[in-house]
């Protein structure tokens, strides 16, 4: 069987976030060699399939600052970062950084418990409903002889609530208790993704992805677009056909303000070989080097320097400015 190809060093930067520019096997892969790793220093690892309602949940189309700072946060943060929607594959390419190809978080996991049942890596299932989160458990296990799913939690989880954290420690503990590598949360997003980067220092797992309703697609209760629908990107008009009530507006409204913010950063695309950025003369800030638009790697490097804190950049223009303000950046630069 062949390898797969080597995996592409720069991770492109598409709406201010760093996605992984990997092909279904290659993020297969890398996610196996997060769950299987050693803890690393911020604790349980995070990986994130991002697809257009995760971009509008995050940002505004008319405002610099994130709509949702927690979520812009934990997505900068997430060690892996993986295109879940063609819009933001087609914008990729558009930029100049192509990703290779969608990777959906509902197609994942299936791939993940085949895997998991032949390398003997334990799996936790945390929300959805207790009904049809056991269906899919019952479903994947009959699928997959071997698979060991460590535990199943469905518990209603509300990240405001008085005894927010207490309820935190209680699902931290069973998750811990159980043994699992790899941890599945069913919560939707945002919520699922704000609550693993506030608990990931507390779980033991090697990596969680939020996996939204994808529990209710292998149970059935929801059913999944056609084969050519999911890879020519209109699998939303197959989804909306089915739920119109509730899903018209969060499409529609969605693919508006996504293609606003899509138009802008094109327009203030990154350009090959363009400006840099190198480390400034005080500690933690940066320097320009070069004239007009920043390259793609200084865009990353600049993500990269402002992942504990605003990072000041000396020397920035006011062109460069515009192209961080498109590109949602504005907000990591220091006041």
């Amino acid at each position: 069987m062949p390898s797969n190809p080597p995996v592409p060093e720069l991770r492109p930067v598409v709406l201010g976030m760093r996605f992984d520019a990997l092909t279904v096997p290659q993020a297969m892969d890398r996610f196996f060699e997060l769950a299987t790793a050693p803890r690393g220093p911020r604790g349980c690892r995070v990986a994130a399939t991002v697809n257009v309602d995760f971009v509008v949940n995050t940002y505004c189309a008319t405002k610099s600052t994130p709509r949702n700072p927690s979520l812009a946060n934990v997505l900068r943060r997430a060690e892996l970062v993986i295109a879940d929607g063609m819009p933001l594959v087609w914008l990729s390419r558009l930029l100049g950084t192509p990703l290779p190809e969608r990777v959906t978080g509902a197609d994942m996991v299936p791939l993940i418990a085949e895997r998991a049942a032949k390398e003997h890596v334990k799996l936790y299932f945390l929300g959805g409903t207790e009904k049809y989160t056991r269906m899919a458990a019952d479903i994947l296990t009959e699928r997959y002889p071997g698979l060991e799913i460590a535990g199943i939690d469905t518990p209603f989880v509300k990240l405001d609530a008085p005894d927010a954290a207490e309820l935190d420690r209680e699902i931290c503990r069973k998750i811990n208790d159980s043994g699992a590598s790899i941890l599945l949360i069913g919560f939707g997003n945002p919520k699922q993704e704000i609550w693993v980067e506030r608990n990931r220092a507390n779980l033991n797992c090697g990596i969680a992805i939020g996996i939204g309703g994808t529990f209710n697609f292998i149970a059935g209760a929801v059913k999944r677009a056609p084969d050519w629908m999911r890879k020519s990107g209109t699998e939303w008009i197959f989804r909306i056909v089915q739920e119109p009530g509730r899903l018209w507006k969060r499409y529609g409204f969605g693919l508006l303000v996504f293609n606003s913010m899509a138009l802008s950063a094109f327009l203030h695309r990154p350009r090959k070989g363009g400006a840099g950025v190198r480390p400034g003369a005080k500690p933690g800030t940066l320097a320009v080097t070069g004239r007009g638009r920043f390259s793609p790697e200084a865009l990353g490097d600049i993500l990269d320097a402002s992942a504990d804190g605003p990072v000041v950049i000396e020397g920035l223009s006011g062109r460069q400015r515009r192209q961080l303000r498109a590109q949602k950046m504005l907000d990591v630069l220091a006041p």
